[in-house]
C-alpha cells in the first residue's frame, strides 16, 4: 500500500482489508442497524480491535453472523480475504490462546 492509502486504512472508523490479506483481530461485540448502500436491507456491525484501534465491520452475511454468534466478546479471530467486490469471501477462524501461524485453526468454509 502507498502512504495514502495508509493513511486512510489507520483513519477510518471502519475496517478493511484487501484481498489476499489476512488479519487477527479482537472481537468486541456487535449491533445491528441497516445498511448504509440499501436501506431496506440489515446489517451487523461488528465491533473489532484491531492494530490501528477499533473499527467497524458492516456484514448483512448469514454465515459470518452464525461465526461470530459462537464466540464472546474478547476472543481473537482471524480473518482472511479473498476476491473483491460482490465476489469477496471471507474464512474465518478463532485463533486459541497459544497458537501460532505455524498451526492455524481451520478457518471455516467461504461464504
Amino acid at each position: 500500500m502507498g502512504k495514502l492509502s495508509d493513511f486512510a486504512k489507520e483513519n477510518s472508523r471502519f475496517f478493511k482489508i484487501s484481498d489476499g490479506e489476512t488479519i487477527e483481530v479482537v472481537f468486541e461485540g456487535f449491533t445491528f442497524g441497516k445498511s448504509s448502500f440499501d436501506p431496506e436491507r440489515n446489517v451487523v456491525s461488528y465491533s473489532l480491535k484491531t492494530d490501528e484501534g477499533k473499527k467497524i465491520w458492516n456484514s448483512s452475511s448469514p454465515r459470518v453472523a452464525s461465526f461470530f454468534d459462537k464466540i464472546s466478546p474478547g476472543q481473537t479471530v482471524r480473518l482472511h480475504r479473498a476476491g473483491e467486490g460482490t465476489n469477496t469471501k471471507y474464512d474465518l477462524a478463532i485463533v486459541e490462546k497459544g497458537s501460532s501461524d505455524d498451526n492455524p485453526d481451520e478457518p471455516e468454509p467461504n461464504e
